[in-house]
């Protein structure tokens, strides 16, 4: 993903798109039936009525069937329709119109499970159900986003149109204003900073939504902030005495997933002024219980990682003894890593082999995690001997790489030959900037529904492919998957990322003697190796309107040499 600059609307305007990938036969949803509930969990449905066996037997609410119209596209057939008798309402919740009772009840049987992603969670299927009995900032904040999420999965591309006209915006956009309105700013209890956190995490999502890069990290910023002013002013071990429904422990968790997803964004300028990792207590376990603490674990570990990395860019190593010390912690991460991923083949090999198919992406899920901290050590090469700074290395075994891309795609639930065509540019199929409206005009072609995940790392996972493979094929493989499988992962859009990296890969293929892009004409095939110093080493992203960006992408031997790069504007 393109890495932040400074905040701060603009727009598309252009060709109708072509159609965007070639493949050898036409691609169908496997399932365009079933009732509501299960495809939006997109899980098989036995269709049995009045409701499934697949809902019923596992405690789920099923919300019944939709009638497919012929004229609707499949991707469009995925909508939600209000049950045709009036909601109930909920007990214990103060909820003060119809519009709001649907709109807590998707939430509570749609919203919660999507953000979830692969894993259980009990911030998003429990605790913040919990917290809205009482609380009406994120009763308010939960509906909004219920709200929001109803207007997403209708449409084509992992971000809401900016549509001041449209009923639902206008109703989710009124429900954030009530959400602000209700809460309080103090931070003198413990209570009231888990109010002020809580809501954070909504209006990051919120933000996120509404493609609002920019303000979905100002959200984080001031979360973390108050998440370090509990742990220097509160005696963390009293928790239980100043009762509130969402624990420590879970805000916590969910401030480190969130870090991580910004900190893949973030230019090396942005980074030198964010604030610090998440605070944690962490020991690397000697057993897992859960996917969801497996993957807690692994995440924490790549949150260091990455921290680690990133300082090193823009903060390099003061002598040569620094350096040694520096690659001493590498190896110490390193020797993390391994005995995690031995605990975690434990953990893993104790499943019995009838594994449903949420377990089975569960399991997907953690390796996934896996395989992109071990990729990210072994790009780690050291330091130069000259001027001490970090050494990328670009030569990744293609069986990483193509391991990485084959576990996002079964995921995904992707055909193998997916790709994009030889010789296209991204200007054939996106628009320019010139009217930020029209990009949702275009034919764009899915294979599927865009979905909202709190976390996953599918996205980060593709975009590493795109960043590091040599094969050209897994880059454009994995470049299609992004944009054929609109997914949002918090700040990650998976179509912008995947713009972003055929921007690139047009770039380096295009490169001589490290100036991007200066072959002009169309695209020839180039299969073959890239030089070092035509690939991109840095790109950066400043936001000079909420949904535009100019990015800059420099090669390995411009970014050695101070110089400036290739500069593009990008709309979403």
């Amino acid at each position: 993903m393109p890495a932040v600059g400074k905040a701060g609307a603009a727009g598309t305007n252009g060709k109708k798109g072509k159609k965007l990938l070639v493949r050898k036969k036409v691609w169908r949803p496997k399932t365009k039936t079933g009732c509501l509930t299960c495809r939006i969990r997109r899980v098989k449905c036995d269709e049995a009525k009045p409701c499934c066996e697949r809902c019923t037997s596992t405690g789920r609410s099923c919300d019944g069937y939709v009638n497919e119209q012929p004229t609707i596209a499949p991707l469009q057939g995925m909508v939600y329709t209000p049950p045709q008798l009036p909601v109930s309402p909920i007990a214990g919740v103060d909820l003060n119109s119809t519009e709001e009772q649907e709109a807590f009840h998707f939430f509570k049987h749609h919203t919660a499970n999507e953000l979830s992603g692969f894993f259980d969670s009990s911030f998003w299927q429990y605790e913040i159900l919990q917290a809205s009995h009482t609380l009406p900032s994120i009763r308010h904040a939960i509906i909004a986003m219920a709200a929001m999420h109803r207007k997403f999965i209708m449409g084509r591309l992992p971000v809401l149109p900016d549509d001041a006209r449209d009923q639902q915006l206008v109703f989710a956009v009124h429900q954030s204003t009530l959400a602000l309105e209700a809460l309080g700013k103090s931070t003198q209890t413990l209570s009231d900073s888990k109010d002020l956190l809580t809501t954070s995490i909504l209006f990051y999502c919120l933000s996120c939504f509404q493609g609002h890069h920019d303000a979905a990290i100002e959200h984080l910023r001031s979360g973390l902030r108050i998440l370090w002013h509990v742990y220097h002013n509160f005696d963390i071990t009293k928790e239980h005495l100043d009762y509130h429904p969402i624990s420590l422990s879970t805000l916590r968790a969910m401030f480190v997933t969130m870090d991580v997803q910004a900190r893949g964004i973030m230019s090396d300028a942005f980074i030198s002024t964010w604030e610090p990792q998440p605070p944690r207590n962490f020991l690397v376990p000697t057993s897992l219980k859960t996917f969801t603490q497996a993957r807690y674990y692994f995440e924490t570990v790549f949150s260091d990682i990455l921290t680690f990395i990133q300082g090193l860019d823009h903060r390099p190593p003061a002598g040569p003894e620094e350096a040694r010390r520096l690659y001493a912690q590498v190896q110490v991460f390193r020797e993390d890593v391994n005995r995690l991923s031995e605990t975690l083949d434990g953990f893993l090999a104790q499943l019995s082999p009838m594994t449903s198919q949420d377990n089975r992406q569960s399991i997907l899920g953690i390796r996934l995690h896996r395989e992109q901290i071990k990729i990210h050590l072994r790009t780690f090469k050291g330091f130069d001997e000259g001027n001490l700074t970090r050494k990328v290395g670009w030569h990744v075994d293609e069986q990483d790489t193509g391991l990485l891309l084959d576990l996002a795609a079964e995921l995904l639930q992707a055909p193998p030959d997916l790709t994009i065509p030889e010789g296209a540019v991204p200007e054939d199929f996106f628009p320019s900037p010139a009217g930020v409206e029209q990009i949702n005009l275009m034919e764009i072609q899915s294979c599927a529904r865009p979905v909202f995940s709190s976390n996953s790392g599918v996205c980060s996972a593709l975009w590493l492919v795109t960043s590091r493979a040599r094969s050209s094929a897994l880059r454009r493989r994995a470049i299609a998957l992004m944009l054929k499988y609109p997914r949002r992962e918090g700040v990650w859009d998976s179509v912008l990322a995947g713009r972003v990296a055929w921007e690139r890969l047009v770039l380096e293929e295009t490169a001589l003697d490290g100036q991007p892009g200066v072959r002009r004409g169309r695209l020839e095939p180039r299969n073959g190796y890239i030089p070092d110093c035509n690939r991109i080493r840095s790109i950066a992203v400043d936001y000079i309107g909420s949904r535009l960006g100019k990015v800059e992408f420099r090669s390995t031997k411009q970014y050695e040499m101070g110089a400036r790069g290739v500069t593009k504007l990008i709309a979403w």
